[in-house]
């Protein structure tokens, strides 16, 4: 099966470092001919759970509870956990891991025994978290494996035998608590054999995810890479009766796809199945809300049924019962305190010393000497069209503002001097040589940030209290290119602080 619609590619063959000879070329190609009548008819309707953010979604189930959890990346605290009752409204409870050093990808939770267990990668190793509840408090990280292998996924077999495996369909037996190795890992699964006419990033066989229904184990896994084309992305289906395996592809793979670029999310991968409270069974995964790759990666949700002999499959038909998904998260912050709100992560570091809470208004340490380096406080967007507005005080020897941030070296927005200087950041844009700062009044400024469809308008408010648009505009399409997407930012650099007295996010569509 290829594309149609203009995006058929011809790859000429599989990568050399998958296949080193042309006989196993020859018999992998055959392998995927003769698969083409089981695959998939086509694309399947995917709807929003979570939009912004919010990769590699894990979620288990606790009697009538669900828990939600995803990848933080260098936004710290990490790993925000979610909670619902139907899966379709969510509010944040708590984050699991304040402050650790490196980018946080999250591989599962799961209840063992009395305890939750989050399971997450950073710096080459696998850790787990645990608490007795999900809104906290929880753990240390322990660390669980020194590895390469990011992604895991935890399971049980009928004699209580704890497993985990990694990415590569490699798994490796746990001890009873499911927080250290007791054996050596082996590769007991093979990646789906992907068509050789369709366009992906790489084979990357990652993100297992074990479901126990009747007397088998099915394995979700995602194949063909994140990034890339829009149609690298897929959801794989497998089975075994034990975790050890041996384990069969689904015959009729991917699960889940985006097929052509003109769905309404690309990348669609990295999936989860869960049982819902009126037994209908769903795959909870992510994809890029088509042409705003600015957003980051969406939770996303797709109905399954199951076939008569056991294999899960997409179900065309959504049930009557759903209706429009939820996020209770924050998004304005009038900074009344006593604690930080939810919605707020800072990039790079957590500093709960860095903040504090006076009269209506959040104190902010500066840090660094640039926007870029300041370990800005960060919110996720959820709309592809919204505005946000920030009302700022200077301290001394500081210099403060408000911005549109993907990464240290990529980001547009304003910052204002203690000069009363108000000019643009934007490294990694297009720079104007004919684009001059502006004069105001000094210490106080409002600050205005409009995003429509990833065109973006800066404004500020002059001392009349009119809003002046500060041209030019930037199209920041390309910012979608950062790994966690684009965040809305608050900033203070140099050696002072800044008094910020509101934040203001606004939806500008339905």
């Amino acid at each position: 099966m290829g594309f149609t619609g203009g995006c058929k590619v011809a790859t000429g063959g599989w990568s050399i470092a998958l296949f080193s000879t042309i006989e196993r070329l020859i018999a992998l190609v055959a392998l995927c001919a003769s698969a083409t009548t089981l695959i998939a008819a086509g694309p399947t309707e995917a709807r929003p759970l979570l939009v912004g953010d919010w990769p590699d979604p894990t979620i288990c189930r606790d009697g009538d509870d669900y828990y939600l959890t995803h990848s933080s990346g260098p936004f710290r605290p990490a790993i925000l956990v979610w909670h619902s009752r139907d899966l379709q409204t969510w509010k944040p409870l708590a984050h699991a891991l304040p402050r650790q050093v490196g980018n946080i990808w999250v591989s599962e939770i799961t209840k063992i025994g009395d305890l939750f267990h989050i399971y997450y990668s950073a710096n080459l190793q696998v850790y787990v978290v645990t608490a007795k509840a999900p809104a906290g408090p929880w753990s240390k990280p322990q660390v669980v494996e020194v590895a390469r292998d990011l992604d895991v996924g935890h399971v049980a077999d009928d004699d209580g035998r704890r497993f985990l495996f990694s990415s590569g369909g490699k798994v490796a037996e746990l001890d009873d608590s499911g927080t250290r190795l007791i054996g050596e890992k082996s590769r007991v699964h093979e990646p789906w054999p992907i068509p050789a006419t369709w366009a992906i990033e790489c084979q990357c066989l990652e993100s297992p995810r074990i479901e126990r229904r009747g007397e088998w184990f099915h394995m979700f896994a995602a194949e063909g890479g994140t990034f890339g084309p829009a149609t690298a992305h897929m959801v794989i289906a497998a089975r075994a009766k034990h975790p050890l395996g041996p384990w069969e592809n689904a015959p009729h793979n991917p699960l889940i796809h985006t097929y052509e670029r003109d769905e309404a999310w690309w990348t669609k991968g990295h999936g989860d199945l869960i049982e819902g409270p009126d037994g209908q069974w769903w795959c909870v995964l992510h994809g890029h809300r088509a042409h705003h790759r600015t957003l980051g990666r969406s939770t996303i949700i797709e109905p399954i049924e199951w076939t008569e002999d056991g294999w899960p499959k997409v179900q065309k038909q959504w049930p009557a019962s759903w209706g429009n998904a939820r996020n209770q998260m924050p998004m304005s912050d009038n900074f009344d305190g006593p604690a930080l709100g939810i919605q707020w992560q800072f990039h790079g570091n957590y500093d709960p010393q860095r903040f504090r809470f006076e009269k209506g208004a959040l104190i902010l340490q500066s840090r660094g000497d640039s926007a870029g380096n300041s370990e800005p406080m960060c919110v996720m967007p959820r709309d592809e069209a919204y505005e946000i507005e920030a009302d700022i005080e200077l301290g001394p020897d500081t210099t403060a503002g408000l911005m549109l941030f993907a990464t240290p070296e990529l980001h547009v927005g304003l910052e204002f001097t203690p000069d009363g200087v108000l000019r643009r950041v934007t490294p990694g844009m297009k720079q104007y040589k004919w684009a001059k700062n502006v004069a105001v009044a000094p210490k106080r400024i409002s600050l205005r940030i409009t995003n429509c469809h990833e065109d973006v308008a800066l404004s500020y408010r002059d001392s009349q209290g009119a809003w002046q648009s500060l041209a030019p505009g930037y199209a920041i399409d390309r910012m979608g290119e950062a790994l966690s997407g684009v965040r809305a930012a608050l900033f203070a650099h140099g050696t002072g602080f800044v008094r910020i007295e509101a934040f203001r996010y606004r939806a500008l569509e339905k």
